[in-house]
């Protein structure tokens, strides 16, 4: 998932927007300001058309933002965690942290975006045709007919049954339905996705050779995003197909190397010299576990402040790494681990420390397993579920002439 700055929260979901959205809040204001209202309602000052232009903007991205609220409420009834929302250039991201358990619960995730979308084109829809009714045809009614056009497009884009679109979920989970198999529904899923990807590809070099740049560039940057996800989502499913039925307890290392908090950093490098081990649980005065430090977070202490720093000031905190127990599956560990600890999770008994899950555990448990049942390609550490949806590109690259029709 795209990573970008925490908002807030909505509905208890964090919200996060990626700087990127910024470039198509401009882009879109663009093209409202210097070609679709111009052209729709002449005569206007500039500085109306472009303040129009950025509401226009704004609104879409809150549009956005309520389709993706939307599968995350739903999500979180059918009992499925969510752990964010981010909205970047190509639309949103809802994180989720698990698995519908039932055909009807996937579908309704997927397919509450969409409607979502279609019930704000009927909003704003109507809103035109007040304003027009009674005479107010200015560009707040342009406006207002722009939202319109460009969420019923947007529902009816992410309707394209090919994972990770919004369409793609609704096939998995027919399919899921009809043969009462989950990971080969997901498969098709993402075999259409990436069908559907190729051809968003082609029709931009299309565009392109005929001369629409942005247009063209555009799609075939969607093309690719779909594309690369598409292809990512079917190895996460082969991955959590691989590790069914394996719990934690079946991967993790139990040889632990834990060092005291009060230990500098200096010495700790000097201790590991020629170890095996690249991550190391920091336990306090106590004895309890209190955080973990990778090589990776030494490597980043200058030299001249080793023999200064002590390890509880770089390590990274408790709070901030994955924990579980040792009868967790591994597949519903594999969302939780993050980058920030090198992906590594803690195993605790009993709130004893009895374990460590590290990359290469979970990479040895999936070879291991392929050899048993070959199913094609492994992706060791997958993405959490995320459900997504994307702008079509003539709306999302707003070039002066290219409004909605």
């Amino acid at each position: 998932m795209p990573s970008g700055l925490r908002l807030g929260r909505a509905f208890g979901f964090p919200i996060a927007i990626h700087p990127s959205v910024l470039v198509i809040v401009l882009l879109l204001a663009w093209g409202l300001a210097d070609g679709f209202l111009p052209s729709s309602v002449p005569g206007e000052a500039r500085a109306t058309y472009w303040l129009a232009g950025l509401a226009g903007a704004l609104l879409l991205v809150l549009s956005l933002l309520a389709h993706e609220l939307a599968h995350a409420v739903v999500a979180r009834r059918a009992g499925v965690g969510v752990e964010s929302l981010t909205l970047w250039m190509f639309g949103g991201v809802a994180s989720l942290k698990g698995e519908a358990s039932t055909p009807g619960d996937d579908f309704r995730i997927a397919a509450v975006g969409p409607a979502v979308s279609a019930a704000l084109a009927v909003v704003a829809g109507g809103a035109w045709w007040v304003l027009e009714t009674l005479g107010h045809d200015g560009v707040v009614a342009a406006v207002a007919a722009w939202l319109a056009t460009v969420n019923l497009v947007l529902a009816v884009f992410n309707l394209v049954p090919g994972a990770p679109l919004d369409g793609g979920r609704v096939l998995r989970a027919y399919l899921w339905r009809r043969s009462g198999d989950r990971d080969s529904a997901a498969v098709a899923a993402t075999r259409a996705g990436q069908f559907v990807a190729s051809v968003l590809i082609a029709f931009g070099i299309v565009l392109l050779l005929g001369g629409d740049a942005v247009g063209g560039m555009w799609m075939a940057l969607i093309g690719w995003f779909v594309l690369g996800a598409a292809r990512a989502e079917r190895e996460a499913t082969t991955t959590a197909h691989l590790l069914r039925g394996v719990i934690v307890a079946d991967v993790m290392s139990r040889d632990v190397q834990t060092r005291p908090a009060g230990l500098t950093v200096d010495e700790l490098v000097r201790d590991v010299l020629g170890g095996h081990h690249s991550a190391y649980p920091v336990v306090g005065p106590d004895g309890s576990v209190t955080g973990l430090v990778t090589l990776a977070q030494l490597r980043g202490v200058p030299p001249a402040a080793r023999t200064t720093t002590l390890l509880i000031d770089v390590a990274l905190p408790l709070s901030r790494v994955a924990t579980c127990g040792p009868e967790l599956p591994v597949a519903a560990l594999l969302p939780r681990l993050t980058p920030e600890s090198g992906r590594r999770a803690l195993v605790f008994d009993d709130g004893w420390l009895v374990g460590i899950v590290t990359p290469s555990d979970i990479t040895h448990a999936l070879e291991s397993r392929q050899l048993v049942a070959p199913l094609g390609p492994v992706r060791a550490l997958g993405p959490s579920t995320q459900s997504r949806s994307s702008l079509p590109a003539p709306l999302a690259a707003g070039k002066p002439g290219d409004e909605p029709s």
